[in-house]
């Protein structure tokens, strides 16, 4: 074999390798028989223009906000209606990840680790404020929400975190300095236990957030996994305690999380050959 064919058998190699272990599409190596240990107990279609929901919080019982993550647009969606009521532009189209309400104010993170503070979001007279932060693209930032108790928010980061090869942190946010604190609040273990029927030849991958919540009763910390589904809870204090794993026809991508304030659970799915979808979810 010449040198000029060895090369490129190698860097068809390498390509393989890289798209293997990078690529952003689902696919499983979770064991598949598992007992399912939740309840689908409500289930919305999503219109197309919400095809890429990538995020969403509760503004009333009834209301929704969300986004996509192509456009820079909150969507509010009535779960009653099952219509969108409102589109609030408030930025480029870009890849935006997730979303937190705190008050009159709405949170919107950017996978570059931007987050986009949208002043008194219902109204007309929105004012946009950029927020930088030390995650950047490699990180991949995926998950926000609004940690009331604490005056902060909460980031995830989905591929590498900026710290450790062995975590995945969870990093607060303080909306008092407006500055992302360097130590994360919490950290997930990729070697913990409980990841022991998630098998991985990349530890990285062992967990993938692709969303956080706070539960608003018990205090517990929800993560999803939308690359390969799965529910990671931990306890207040940021402990292991539960890991669901979520058959993928019932969730093809999850990739939000919302609580109505008696602890009842939403969590959101990206769309493929079906609707995108909003399921509420009894666990068991």
């Amino acid at each position: 074999m010449s040198k000029v064919a060895a090369a490129i058998v190698i860097g068809i190699i390498g390509l393989v390798a890289l798209i293997y272990f990078t690529m952003d599409f689902p696919f499983s190596l979770e064991r598949e028989d598992f007992t399912e240990e939740y309840e689908i107990q409500e289930k919305w279609d999503l219109p197309q223009r919400l095809e890429e929901i990538s995020g969403m919080d509760f503004v009333d019982d009834e209301r929704m906000a969300a986004i996509q993550d192509e456009e820079g647009i909150i969507f509010i969606y009535n779960l009653t209606s099952k219509k969108i009521e409102q589109e609030i532009e408030f930025g480029k189209d870009g890849d935006y990840e997730g979303l937190a309400l705190f008050g009159k104010d709405a949170f919107v993170l950017r996978s570059d680790g931007i987050l986009f503070e949208v002043q008194d979001y219902l109204t007309k007279d929105i004012k946009v404020t950029e927020h930088e932060t030390f995650i950047k693209a490699k990180h991949n930032a995926e998950g926000l929400c609004a940690d009331l108790k604490n005056n902060r928010l909460l980031i995830t980061v989905k591929d590498r975190d900026p710290l450790s090869n062995n975590t995945k942190g969870i990093y607060a946010f303080d909306l008092e300095t407006k500055k992302l604190l360097q130590t994360p609040a919490y950290a997930i273990d990729l070697e913990d236990p409980i990841f022991s029927d998630v098998k991985r030849k990349n530890k990285l991958m062992v967990m993938m957030p692709s969303e956080v919540n706070i539960n608003p009763v018990t205090g517990e910390i929800y993560i999803t996994d939308g690359r390969n589904p799965k529910l990671l809870i931990l306890s207040p204090d940021g402990d292991s305690k539960k890991l669901y794993l979520l058959k993928r026809e019932k969730f093809y991508q999850p990739e939000g999380i919302a609580f109505k304030k008696n602890g009842e659970l939403f969590i959101s799915n990206e769309g493929h050959s079906d609707p995108a979808n909003i399921l509420r979810i009894k666990l068991q």
